[in-house]
């Protein structure tokens, strides 16, 4: 039986092979506001010549820090801008700020570690806007940690997240109205009954406004699911081979002991781009990934080769060019 499955598997990407691409990239040079020691880049999002990025400095203690940063093509540069939401008194209104685009493009802050929603002024001030993602006044079906991961505006109240128990419980695609101030759960994620729990599902969610449906790239496995509002699935996708050994569960660092898969994606109305690993993090600086362009239905439409290693993290712009992250850099990357 397995052989079937591989030569099709196969034969699925050897049909996207004359719409591979080989891509140039260059580093970006930085101008603007100076950036510290980064020791991870956590979220980042690209409209039109604009980036925002979310990191952790090297000397930090969780702590995550915005930044909003205009993309010069023409002369290669990134123009840095200052730490969005620094008080007067040195502290942060968000300790773990997440950048969700809302209505008409605007940018609003939600703070991941209780769910407090932000308005982003001029894209450079931040003010409360007395909603949150999780309020202590509103039901929910079940416990949930107070972090929320992966928001998404559907509109002015609603938005999309993923949720996670308590304890290493399950993880649910969810969704919140912060005007009646209702929670309810879209769908468990989850690829099969054996792995319940929210560590070897681990992954990202997305959201399309054009599509109103949501898609769940998954870190350990080759898997990404296309699912509405309803939570029924549409498709799933498959981009690799199965690696993930559920042995290594019971390690501490079992992530480093398995070939990791989608480990970002990013999206635009039109696509779905995953990067790809198939590799384990101490491969990242000497092995090269793919970036797949997926449509919102869940064919494969393309493939982006010689991408810069490392790659950590991606941004597309417009369907037009990405903004990566190699762990010192910002790369432009051509697009397809």
């Amino acid at each position: 039986m397995r052989t079937p499955i591989l030569s099709l598997f196969m034969l699925l990407l050897a049909s996207c092979t004359a719409n591979a691409h080989i891509t140039a990239n260059q580093p970006l040079t930085l101008i603007g506001n100076s950036l510290p020691p980064i020791r991870h880049i956590t979220d980042m999002k690209a409209v039109a010549d604009t980036l925002w990025f979310v990191y952790e400095t090297e000397d930090g203690f969780g702590q995550r820090f915005l930044r909003k940063a205009v993309i010069d093509q023409d002369n290669n540069t990134l123009d840095v801008g200052p730490v969005l939401g620094k008080k007067s008194d040195g502290y942060y209104m968000a300790y773990m700020p997440y950048p969700v685009y809302g209505l008409d493009g605007n940018m609003q802050v939600v703070n991941q570690e209780d769910g407090e929603i932000f308005n982003c002024v001029n894209d450079s001030i931040l003010i409360r806007s007395k909603n949150y993602i999780l309020s202590d006044n509103g039901a929910v079906p079940f416990p949930l940690s107070q972090y929320v991961q992966d928001i998404s505006s559907v509109d002015s109240d609603n938005y999309v997240f993923v949720g996670r128990e308590p304890n290493g419980g399950e993880q649910f695609a969810m969704k919140a109205n912060v005007a009646t101030v209702e929670i309810d759960s879209i769908r468990i994620v989850q690829l099969s009954p054996e792995l319940t729990t929210w560590l070897p599902n681990a992954g990202e969610l997305a959201y399309s406004k054009k599509y109103d449906r949501l898609a769940f790239a998954y870190r350990l496995h080759p898997i990404i699911e296309l699912f509405g509002m309803d939570g029924k699935l549409i498709r799933q996708v498959r981009i690799g081979q199965d690696t993930f050994n559920p042995e290594t569960l019971d390690e501490a660092d079992f992530e480093e002991l398995n070939p990791l898969h989608i480990v970002d994606i990013s999206v635009s109305p039109q696509n779905i781009y995953a990067l790809h690993w198939n590799f384990k993090y101490s491969n990242a600086h000497d092995t090269a990934s793919t970036i797949f362009k997926i449509d919102w239905d869940g064919n494969i439409v393309d493939r982006l080769f010689n991408v810069p290693m490392p790659l950590y993290r991606i941004a597309i712009s417009d369907d037009k060019f990405i903004i990566g992250w190699n762990g010192k850099d910002f790369i432009y990357i051509e697009a397809f």
